[in-house]
């Protein structure tokens, strides 16, 4: 969640042993996982932040045949970027969560980790990032594992075919956090086949167990919480937004950042409830996951959402689409349009099969006996359904790392937690 959505969100609300040793001084604030996934890190807690890192953009060509629709003219190339060394250092891939991309809020904050830590940085946008969807993805229709997979994997080979002449690499390394967590896995194992990077270590940071498990939650999140069901979402959001104003008229702030936040939360005269932090953090997944829906259905030109034969351009208005796509939930993008779409590749597949390899099962021995794949948590991620952190824990043994609280990556920039991280890469 970037910080601008989480300003946003906050808006909203108005109305086991590890293989990797954490900072014994964990004293992160937010007992509260939903506040904690909102609010993320106190600035006193945060790890420090280098700002002046010389990152080289890099624009690639994965699909020279590829014809972008001119809605989506400024997409016609995939966009990451490199933080390199001055001199030969490990190089880390990471992989930005569900929506995020390669320039996200989190994505800075573990560039800076990382390049701190003396790697060579190369940040790729989530599978589900409009930019990628149109520029990076084969089938333009992401929320298949292995098939995004295969999609990172082709990016991060085209990576290193471009910089192979400015950076001298030792070895190979790689992390993603929350959908970017799981599909780090995901890309290990293909990696295990093509050995294009043989990674020496891998990190899963707030991963999803399944995918469809974790959306579906997401989604409920909002669903079960709007005042009026999904049809209300609109004037839900439009009386948060006024509130905000007032408040902001009647302040002394500044600019809009975390302590902005934390200020405007902590002096609310009635702490929000439940069903509002809930409705929020849904809201946002939404927004993500409607921009990717929208994205791949005029990419694949399916219909879903616009009309079959419909041509849109840059003067058309999207308003109306707008608001079909943000009542689609996960579960009817999967049975409506992915399941579809992957059963005309393999019409032997079953809606379960699709679900059930969209996660870490689906890779359970691989993972079992992989020494070099880790994971790192917290144990009230509300992301992970009942029975997933104890898997976690039964799967990765003392490779995992599980924090007490934080929620989903509301720690992910804490100086425990970016400790534990960087002695995960760069122990012996």
């Amino acid at each position: 969640m970037t910080l601008i959505a989480r300003f946003l969100l906050l808006c909203l609300l108005l109305c086991s042993t590890p293989a990797f040793a954490a900072d014994g001084d964990y004293n992160y604030p937010y007992a509260d996982p939903l506040v904690a996934t909102i609010l993320g890190t106190p600035a006193e807690q945060r790890a420090p932040l280098i700002e002046d890192i010389k990152v080289k953009l890099l624009d690639l060509t994965i699909f020279p045949e590829r014809k972008t629709p001119d809605l989506f003219w400024y997409n016609d190339q995939l966009r990451c970027a490199l933080a390199p060394q001055t001199g030969k250092a490990p190089l880390i891939f990471v992989i930005a969560g569900t929506g995020a991309g390669f320039n996200s809020d989190k994505m800075l904050k573990l560039q800076s980790i990382f390049y701190r830590a003396g790697f060579h940085v190369v940040s790729i946008s989530s599978p589900t990032h409009a930019n990628f969807v149109v520029s990076g993805s084969e089938s333009a229709t992401p929320g298949i594992l292995a098939d995004d997979a295969r999609d990172l994997y082709r990016v991060m080979q085209k990576v290193m075919d471009k910089v192979k002449g400015d950076i001298e690499v030792s070895d190979y390394y790689l992390t993603g956090y929350s959908l970017g967590g799981t599909q780090a896995a995901f890309v290990s194992k293909l990696d295990e086949e093509q050995k294009s990077f043989n990674f020496k270590r891998v990190l899963m940071i707030n991963p999803s167990v399944n995918l469809f498990s974790s959306v579906t939650i997401l989604d409920h999140m909002l669903e079960d919480n709007v005042p009026g069901g999904i049809e209300q979402t609109g004037a839900f959001m439009r009386a948060r937004l006024n509130k905000l104003a007032e408040i902001y008229k009647a302040g002394d702030f500044v600019k809009f950042d975390h302590e902005f936040l934390f200020n405007i939360y902590r002096g609310m005269p009635v702490p929000p409830q439940d069903e509002n932090l809930k409705a929020t953090i849904g809201l946002s997944f939404r927004f993500s996951a409607a921009n990717m829906i929208f994205t791949s259905d005029v990419m694949t030109k399916a219909g879903f959402v616009v009309p079959k034969g419909v041509e849109l351009n840059n003067s058309d208005s999207l308003s109306d689409y707008q608001r079909t796509v943000m009542r689609i939930s996960f579960a009817k993008y999967l049975d409506e349009f992915l399941l579809p779409a992957a059963q005309a590749k393999n019409p032997q597949l079953t809606r379960q099969a699709l679900i059930d390899g969209d996660g870490l099962k689906a890779i359970e021995g691989y993972l079992q006996q992989s020494g070099k794949i880790g994971v790192l948590t917290n144990a009230d991620d509300i992301i992970l359904a009942p029975g997933d952190l104890d898997y976690l824990r039964q799967l990765f043994g003392d490779r995992a790392a599980i924090f007490p609280n934080g929620g989903h990556c509301g720690n992910i920039d804490h100086r425990a937690v970016a400790a534990a991280v960087t002695t995960y890469f760069t122990r012996p």
